[in-house]
């Protein structure tokens, strides 16, 4: 649920950490890899097609992006009735803006129902309850106003962190996840699936160094022993920002043979993503025989839990505020280019582009502070931005123009 996006814990201690290590080295904890070679062979035992590479194309979600169209005809009797998909970014506790952002969205009573709803890190955990839509909103305004800091992590021990693979433990946050992230709601969400919705997830392979996209309503629809425990393994994944917290250990199979892979805070990569080039829209619509006049307007929806715009600070000279700095800088560099991506993508295919994030007045909240004051005063910004007549940003910032 931490991404790096202003100065606090963890980012200075991040910065620190990094620093200390490049200097004194650790030792390494016991792991068993994939094997280079096989990284691109290596599937979830039982479930091979429920997740792919996020930067290159992808079959399995090709054939299923296809199918979602057919699986919403069934379900609808409706044919092309265009498509709203949703991004939610990283951005730890300013991911309370976003969930403001979509309860003011429905009590403005024009938020569409996504059919595709995507996440990294904390926009992860908001995903789930924006794709089952706006009977999750109260419980999405309960998760991102109340929890604190030891609701998500502890911190541990100084004199035994260089033998860890993290600065804190995740306990609380992964028990959280197990609370709120139950049998019921996968129930939901897989029949939302079979309806023909998407719901997907991002996380990093550190060791593959390349975005992972998981089919969360596959999971959930799968039936498999152990979908529960992926679901909110991959939840936990994406929302631990390395060094901060601890890594995600997936199992995996390659050629009958058991591995983990190290999965992370999906924003290491990307901020927030949408089809790019896992899946060839137009092919897409040449199988299904479906032609422009037949389409909807497809839209896209970008909340970003930050500022995008660069925010003049006068930094001190010692070396952990130098490299926390840099840190943040970094990525909302990132986040910069994630936006012109997805903004070109959608000039590129005809779709309506649609942005908000947090205003550059209204002040961020330290990312990894959980301060529920502070995530109440940015859930009721957003909440009053939804609001507005007019919301929503039509291009990236105006420099590119």
């Amino acid at each position: 649920m931490v991404t790096t996006g202003s100065s606090s814990f963890p980012n200075h201690a991040v910065a620190a950490v990094t620093v200390l290590l490049l200097v004194t080295g650790c030792t390494s904890l016991e792991r068993n890899p994939v094997p280079i070679d096989a990284m691109g062979r290596a599937v979830i035992p039982g479930m091979p097609d429920v997740r792919d590479w996020g930067d290159e194309p992808s079959p399995h979600f090709q054939e299923d992006l296809v199918q979602s169209v057919r699986d919403e005809w069934e379900a609808t009797g409706s044919v092309g009735g265009g498509m709203e998909a949703l991004l939610l970014s990283g951005g730890g506790s300013n991911g309370a803006f976003g969930a403001g952002v979509l309860s003011g969205w429905s009590e403005a009573g024009n938020r569409p129902a996504f059919k595709l709803v995507t996440g990294v890190s904390t926009g992860a955990l908001a995903a789930p309850f924006a794709f089952l839509g706006p009977d999750y909103d109260e419980a999405l305004e309960q998760l991102f106003t109340t929890v604190t800091s030891k609701d998500v992590y502890k911190i541990r021990n100084p004199l035994t962190v260089l033998r860890k693979d993290s600065l804190t433990r995740t306990d609380p946050l992964a028990e959280k996840i197990k609370q709120v992230f139950d049998v019921a709601m996968m129930q939901k969400i897989a029949a939302e699936h079979q309806r023909g919705r998407r719901l997907y997830v991002g996380t990093t392979n550190l060791d593959a160094q390349r975005l992972v996209v998981w089919n969360m309503g596959a999971i959930a629809a799968s039936g498999r022993p152990g979908s529960l425990e992926l679901f909110r393994q991959v939840l936990l994944a994406s929302a631990s920002i390395p060094v901060a917290f601890p890594p995600v250990y997936i199992n995996v199979e390659v050629d009958g043979a058991r591995y983990d892979e190290m999965h992370v805070d999906g924003g290491v990569i990307a901020e927030f993503f949408l089809w790019g080039a896992t899946v060839n829209i137009a092919s897409a619509q040449r199988e299904l025989g479906v032609d422009a006049a037949q389409r909807g307007k497809a839209s896209i929806y970008i909340i970003r839990n930050g500022q995008i715009d660069p925010a003049p600070e006068q930094v001190e000279r010692n070396l952990v505020d130098i490299a926390s700095r840099s840190m943040i800088t970094l990525l909302k560099a990132v986040a910069m280019g994630d936006l012109i991506r997805v903004w070109a993508l959608a000039q590129r295919d005809g779709v309506d582009f649609n942005y908000i994030g947090i205003p550059p007045e209204n002040a961020e909240t330290p990312a990894g502070a959980f301060d529920p004051s502070e995530m109440r005063r940015l859930f009721d910004l957003g909440r009053r931005l939804a609001l507005e007549p007019e919301p929503w940003n039509k291009e990236p910032p105006s420099f590119i123009q």
